[in-house]
């Protein structure tokens, strides 16, 4: 029994490490939202002072080429922040497979934490009755010595 319980044990200690290695990776797929999301911030503060400087162009004098390169600028920043939601989208896609995974992992530790826990009480059992079979030998022994039956 005792090379059982070390057996799942052993079995245990691997998916304990599996979860480990997916609160891992949750933690460096949290990371990486939350850099995306500051990146998101900053493209957006930039876009919103491109555009103040866009419609603040009416009171000078400006050419038209420069006025095409400001909107360009302006839709160049557009671009980025689409493709940055983009990647936002995928991160935050990947978390949500990676808690789905992390859940199993958990419940996988779980079953075999609570089935290592029945074949420890099985054992402990098994031994308080082997436990108890030879104190009834020795009790037996003791009372046929002294010829009271």
């Amino acid at each position: 029994m005792q090379q059982r319980i070390a057996k799942f044990n052993r079995i245990l200690k691997i998916r304990e490490d599996s979860r480990k290695n997916e609160q891992a990776i949750l933690a460096a797929e949290r990371s990486e939202e939350l850099e995306v999301m500051n990146h998101l911030t900053q493209l957006e503060s930039e876009k919103n002072q491109a555009i103040k400087d866009f419609s603040s162009v009416g009171d000078k004098m400006i050419s038209a080429n420069d006025l095409w390169f400001q909107r360009q600028f302006i839709d160049a920043i557009d671009s980025d922040i689409n493709k940055g939601k983009n990647a936002l989208i995928d991160v935050r896609n990947r978390i949500i497979g990676t808690e789905a995974r992390l859940v199993e992992r958990h419940k996988d530790v779980k079953i075999m934490e609570t089935y290592i826990d029945h074949l420890k009480e099985l054992n402990f059992q098994e031994q308080l009755g082997i436990e108890q079979n030879e104190l009834d030998d020795v009790a037996t022994m003791q009372f046929s010595r002294k010829g009271v039956f």
